[in-house]
């Protein structure tokens, strides 16, 4: 009985080749705010990025392709895995569309999934009056690479009469994917206990995410 249950007439299974696609884990992509939060990407150019530590975050940005005024921009939370949202920005600082991805440490990629875009009803930051400004050089070391820097000291006041500091570092020879000023892309901001601090930048950087365009 036992064998006849075992090698019976019935259909015999088979072996399928899996698609590629669906050995890859499936992701819930991330929310989006439908507005770009960093530089002004009419000032950028196809394959420059750079490389910021905002406290434990290290975030990359790079600037991967063109759809004529638009700009493809990727930015890579590092990490295991890395998170990337690949997004393309207007030159008035509207993301159209977004795609998100992420790669493990071996070099394992997800899916890539779009992202839905959320209008941004963020609250302005409270209006602060500046009261003082001081600028001057300093030179700083980035990625063993010595940079003479514009220097900036701000100090504000809130409406409730709380005074606060700012000091930012400016180079021209630094991509302003962050942030860009007069003083050239930013190296470091300081705002209180606040850090931002460039730790590598460069060109030649090319999309980690293959989307459909």
């Amino acid at each position: 009985m036992l064998a006849g249950c075992i090698f019976g007439s019935g259909a015999s299974s088979k072996a399928t080749k899996v698609p590629e696609e669906l050995k890859r884990p499936r992701l819930v992509a991330p929310k989006l705010a439908d507005r770009h939060l960093y530089g002004d990407v009419a000032k950028l150019r196809p394959g420059q990025w750079v490389t910021y530590r905002e406290g434990s975050r290290t975030l990359t940005l790079a600037a991967v392709g063109t759809a004529g005024d638009k700009v493809w921009l990727e930015v890579i939370e590092e990490g295991e895995p890395r998170q990337i949202s690949a997004r393309l920005v207007s030159p008035d600082g509207v993301i159209s569309k977004a795609w998100y991805g992420e790669i493990a440490k071996d070099g394992q990629k997800s899916t890539v999934e779009p992202q839905t875009l959320e209008q941004d009803g963020s609250s302005a930051p409270a209006r602060l009056s500046e009261t003082g400004r001081e600028t001057g050089e300093e030179t700083v070391t980035v990625a063993g690479r010595e940079l003479k820097c514009q220097r900036v000291q701000l100090r504000f006041e809130d409406l409730e009469g709380r005074l606060t500091q700012e000091v930012t570092l400016w180079n021209k020879d630094v991509p302003p994917i962050y942030a860009g000023s007069d003083g050239g892309g930013l190296v470091r901001r300081q705002a209180g206990a606040a850090r931002v601090e460039l730790t590598a930048f460069g060109d030649g950087a090319r999309p980690l995410l293959d989307i459909p365009r």
